[in-house]
């Protein structure tokens, strides 16, 4: 569902021709993310099923982002993914309701909801996870109040904890957990392209998202960078999202600055490469 609020971006809609490739190297596709025209008409990075990569263009968010995130991946990538990006569009919020947007914070707290929670609590109950919707409903209350600042932030750790418990299944799984992390950060590359048109930020919801994901990559990279057989390549995947700063202005302010998209795309390709060979 690509987020629009009113007043927050462009009327005019974004037209992008779907186009796929197959079997792209992971050399050349950070070679290929970092051309700009090839940026334009390729937002997006998603596996494959027979190997090799898929290249996916959708018009913005939604199917193409966060859905479109974990439709050609295994269910446990699939699950820990999934609770990274509800967590990211709760980040997003927070991020917001810093800036004074506290209407527009609790609407984006409520975007999972109305996008992929009743699939989440599926996995959820799959995996037997406790529920995170509770956690996140007090959060987006908290935001509706329009409560203070440490009471919001509050219900936010609150949350972050609920998912951190709910991700534990798949904690061992050092795979499933470096996948779940391309994942992630490939979909905070194609949030980005999404948001931005014409060097301009059209959607201020997607902007906020990319930058969320990205930060929730981090930690999930950090967290994974102290097991001692993912430790290396953890390690590169946190150099990599570094370079993703450059993507993104100063996030305290609500002036944003619209970069190039091959930025996200050139790291989502690096950080895939270098956790390549985690097992």
């Amino acid at each position: 569902m690509t987020k629009k609020p009113v007043g927050l971006q462009n009327d005019q809609p974004r037209r992008v021709s779907p186009r796929c490739w197959q079997g792209l190297a992971a050399g050349s596709a950070i070679a290929l993310a970092t051309a700009p025209a090839f940026a334009q008409s390729v937002p997006y990075l998603l596996p494959a099923n027979q190997g090799g990569m898929l290249w996916l263009a959708e018009g913005e968010g939604g199917e193409g982002g966060e859905a479109g995130a974990v439709a050609e991946v295994g269910a446990d990538v699939a699950y820990l993914a999934e609770l990274a990006i509800v967590e990211g569009h709760l980040v997003a919020a927070m991020d917001l309701y810093r800036k004074g947007m506290a209407d527009e914070a609790a609407d984006l707290s409520r975007h999972p909801e109305a996008e992929m929670m009743d699939e989440v609590r599926q996995r959820l109950a799959d995996h037997g996870a406790a529920d995170v919707t509770p956690a996140m409903a007090a959060l987006s209350a908290a935001m509706e109040a329009k409560a203070d600042l440490p009471t919001v932030e509050a219900a936010l750790a609150a949350a972050q904890a609920a998912f951190a418990a709910a991700a534990l299944p798949e904690a061992g799984d050092l795979r499933t957990r470096a996948d779940a992390l391309v994942a992630l950060v490939k979909a905070a590359a194609h949030e980005y392209e999404g948001s931005t048109e014409g060097g301009t930020v059209g959607d201020v919801m997607a902007y906020h998202e990319a930058h969320a994901f990205i930060e929730v990559a981090r930690n999930l990279a950090t967290v994974l960078a102290a097991e001692p057989a993912a430790k290396t390549q953890a390690e590169k995947a946190l150099a990599a999202l570094a370079e993703a700063d450059e993507a993104f202005g100063d996030m305290t302010k609500t002036e944003l600055e619209a970069k190039d998209p091959a930025i996200l795309l050139a790291v989502a390709a690096k950080v895939e490469l270098v956790l390549s060979s985690v097992r």
